[in-house]
């Protein structure tokens, strides 16, 4: 009895002392776990951390009012129909709770479970987050996390109540203006606007955009894609603006009339905490190109006078822009006929065609040159030269005091290869001379049509030429046969 006696308050103890080992190692009574995510959601999970503004909470409530200090540990859950991000096993971070009290948890308490270290993978767009840093797929998402009792490792979370959220990157601006494959005259450059439209509106709590205009130039020798190799081609201006328009200024980088150019733009757009709005295509819109141009109008109100068998005068009106005119003319009715092509200054709005056939028809049209760039031709015009039946007499002999009817302004200076006018169509080409202001000797030749374009030597003394290169007084003398021209 005594050794009876003796052993059972031992084994009183010893139950006592089970009982209390099997209670801390039992699962504690249900947990509920409740996730919050605050928007603007972000596609990065290093963004939900590491933002200044909370952005995740987690509130645990264990529901048995008597068990306090219980220890959990957490493994989080992340997942939408084509990714699921989540902990393998729980994190060894131990959290304790009091019975039927909230415990809040924040992104500070949380950063370990979104840490890469931490995180498995899978699903057919994980290869997409990982190629991306880390940039979540768009795509609707729930964000939970389950409960473990530390001690055991036993699941205790009867349910998780996940924060679901929708992530879609916005898209970047359209172009307006100016017109993709477009034509920009250089004289209003200045006021060109290029101008887009903004498609994230939508996108709530993100109150601050900002646009980069980028225009670049495509070299003529440039090869490939100049759409998709943007930032291979030579940048000229980069400006960042909060407007969606963008004015190209004097004080900017000269556009040059002829080349061709390219220009995107850029959004951004970030809320009060400096955290960034994903745009698809990193936020740049398409390429659009255009060509810069000069306004070098062709010439018009072209009149042809003087017609005789062997000459034409043309007479145009002024062109602002002209630093030089293109003179074509050729026979007409000749399919593919040779066009001649003559190049006069800007200085003189008339140019005479000689040596031409009698009694034939020609065709002519005047091109401008400007600075940068030449116009189309101006509209054809025809004329038909006289016979030689009515010209012979005119051609030969002819009177050369035309001061009632011709500028009277002088030509300062008359050189070696010019050509003088007569009244009746010759063209006197210009060999040896002497003389200023309007009076000039000398000699040189011209061209008989009706002798087959026989060469023949002239002189001349104290002529009288105009600055429109024509004969005003005075005469020419063919050296052989003293004849006037």
């Amino acid at each position: 009895m005594k050794t009876n006696f003796i052993l059972l308050p031992m084994f009183f103890v010893l139950f006592i002392g089970t009982t209390n080992e099997y209670s801390q190692a039992q699962v504690i009574s249900p947990v509920s776990s409740q996730t919050f995510l605050f928007p603007p959601y972000l596609h990065r999970l290093q963004d939900w951390i590491q933002s200044p503004e909370n952005k995740i909470e987690l509130r645990l409530r264990l529901l048995d009012a008597s068990v306090s200090n219980a220890g959990v540990c957490l493994r989080m859950k992340l997942f939408s129909n084509n990714l699921q991000i989540e902990n393998p096993t729980p994190i060894p971070q131990i959290f304790y709770l009091n019975g039927n009290e909230n415990l809040i948890l924040n992104a500070a308490d949380l950063w370990s479970y979104f840490s890469h270290t931490n995180l498995r993978l899978s699903g057919s767009d994980q290869n997409d987050f990982i190629k991306n840093g880390g940039q979540l797929p768009d795509g609707i998402y729930h964000l939970s996390f389950e409960v473990y009792e530390a001690r055991s490792g036993n699941k205790v979370s009867f349910e998780e109540i996940p924060a679901i959220f929708s992530l879609l990157s916005c898209d970047p601006p359209i172009l307006n203006t100016p017109f993709n494959e477009s034509t920009v005259l250089m004289e209003n450059i200045p006021l060109t606007r290029f101008q887009w439209t903004p498609r994230h509106w939508s996108a709530k709590g993100f109150v601050s955009t900002e646009y980069t205009f980028e225009i670049a130039e495509i070299p003529e020798s440039f090869l490939g894609d100049w759409q998709q190799n943007f930032n291979s081609l030579p940048l000229i201006l980069k400006e960042n603006t909060t407007q969606c328009s963008f004015s190209y200024g004097m004080e900017l980088p000269l556009l040059k009339p002829g080349n061709r150019y390219a220009f995107r733009v850029k959004a951004s757009c970030q809320n009060r905490n400096g955290e960034s709005l994903l745009f698809k295509n990193n936020g740049y819109s398409e390429v659009f190109s255009f060509v810069c141009k000069e306004n070098c109008t062709p010439v018009s109100n072209v009149q042809i006078t003087a017609i005789t068998s062997c000459s034409a005068s043309l007479n145009w009106s002024n062109q602002i822009r002209a630093e030089k005119y293109k003179i074509y003319y050729r026979k007409g009715g000749i399919e593919n006929a040779q066009w001649f092509i003559k190049k006069i200054s800007s200085d003189t709005l008339h140019y005479a065609l000689d040596n031409l056939e009698a009694a034939t028809t020609y065709e002519c049209k005047i091109g401008t040159i400007c600075a940068y760039s030449e116009s189309d031709p101006s509209n054809t015009y025809h004329f038909t030269t006289l016979s030689s039946e009515n010209t012979v007499l005119q051609c030969g002999n002819h009177n050369t005091n035309n001061t009632n009817t011709q500028d009277q302004s002088p030509l300062f200076l008359l050189q070696r290869f010019d050509k003088v006018q007569t009244k009746m169509g010759f063209a006197i080409n210009i060999e040896e001379v002497s003389g200023e202001n309007g009076y000039f000797s000398g000699s040189g030749y011209t061209h008989i049509p009706l002798l087959a374009n026989t060469g023949i030597k002239v002189k001349f003394k104290h002529i009288f030429v105009n600055k429109n290169y024509e004969l005003v007084s005075g005469k020419f003398e063919a050296s052989s046969s003293k004849k006037k021209l």
